[in-house]
């Protein structure tokens, strides 16, 4: 295992990436993934506050145009988020709050494609006012999981501090 992920550090891309004094090293990696985090927790945030009944005067069908914000924010978040581990591979692939991080993204990825399937797709197709049963809970637990995946996202970098001097 470890000779995989001195491997991976080793790429051009892990070796760019972790060495390029440049913009286009990890300050741009990073500032693609955060952009993506923005535009899932963002729209995400606007969606389930909604569905939990803050500003009852939004229609709720138009907001469906948001996920497509959200799931290019996944893309984002996926690919930068590989990139930022490959450059600290032999540290970051073992941290366990990188490996709780992606768990949490495992469990809200499919709640949020159930969330577009259920709620806006097929409940409000036709009633656009009343909040589809179980929709409450799905927007609470979307909240919840991706403010968690972020909070995790930002200990990553005071892993060391957090974890002992190993991380």
């Amino acid at each position: 295992m470890d000779d995989f992920l001195v491997a991976l550090e080793q790429t051009t891309l892990g070796q760019f990436i972790h060495t390029s004094s440049s913009l286009l090293g990890f300050p741009a990696v990073l500032t693609m993934h955060t952009f993506g985090l923005c535009f899932i927790f963002g729209a995400n945030a606007i969606v389930s506050m909604r569905l939990l009944g803050i500003a009852p005067g939004i229609p709720l069908q138009p907001l469906r145009r948001l996920f497509p914000f959200m799931w290019l924010g996944l893309g984002l978040t996926i690919v930068s988020g590989f990139a930022l581990a490959i450059a600290a591979a032999t540290t970051r692939l073992l941290n366990p709050i990188l490996i709780f991080k992606l768990v949490v993204i495992i469990v809200a990825s499919p709640l949020m494609f159930r969330m577009q399937k259920k709620v806006f797709n097929k409940a409000l197709a036709s009633d656009e006012t009343t909040v589809p049963p179980g929709a409450r809970e799905m927007a609470a637990g979307q909240l919840i999981l991706w403010l968690v995946v972020m909070v995790a996202g930002r200990l990553i970098a005071y892993s060391a501090t957090i974890l002992g001097e190993g991380y």
